[in-house]
């Protein structure tokens, strides 16, 4: 029987590090759009035009991803305009 590796001696590259970064980002996101979307729906009869809000927040994401909107200004808005704090 061979001896086990303790999993924190394992030599890490940066790519390594980057992808479970990348993958925690995604997750993280998932779980903050399903949080809003539930509340939308549950709370405020979301139901519907939930697929309406969900295409303008792809929508929304792909402009950020283009650098057409910053999401620093996004914050700036909510925050001046609905006293909002992202």
């Amino acid at each position: 029987m061979g001896k086990k590796t303790n999993p924190r001696k394992i030599p890490r590259t940066q790519e390594d590090c980057d992808r479970s970064h990348d993958k925690g980002v995604d997750e993280g996101c998932a779980i903050a759009c399903a949080i809003f979307l539930t509340v939308l729906v549950d709370k405020f009869n979301g139901a519907d035009y939930i697929r309406d809000v969900w295409g303008e927040v792809l929508k929304l994401s792909e402009e950020i991803k283009e650098r057409r909107v910053s999401v620093p200004d996004l914050r700036h808005v909510l925050l001046e305009e609905y006293k909002i704090e992202v």
